[in-house]
């Protein structure tokens, strides 16, 4: 888990928890939703469609998708 919260703060540039509303981070922007998407799909083997991503809202949901585990 600490791997996947590392790479998530990472690309939204800011410290995060599985809590964080990642969204609402004050310099979140369609390119690090797309740098989440492809951490998904490289790092996680799970690809994730737009409309999926977007029913997302925090880390611990990205985190559940992509089947990471305490």
């Amino acid at each position: 888990m600490n791997e996947f919260l590392d790479k998530m703060s990472q690309i939204l540039e800011a410290p995060v928890s599985l809590n964080t509303p990642f969204r609402e981070l004050e310099d979140y922007s369609s390119l690090k939703g797309f740098g989440i998407l492809v951490t998904l799909e490289n790092d996680y083997n799970r690809e994730m469609n737009i409309d999926e991503f977007l029913t997302m809202s925090t880390i611990g949901d990205l985190a559940a998708a992509a089947g990471v585990q305490d």
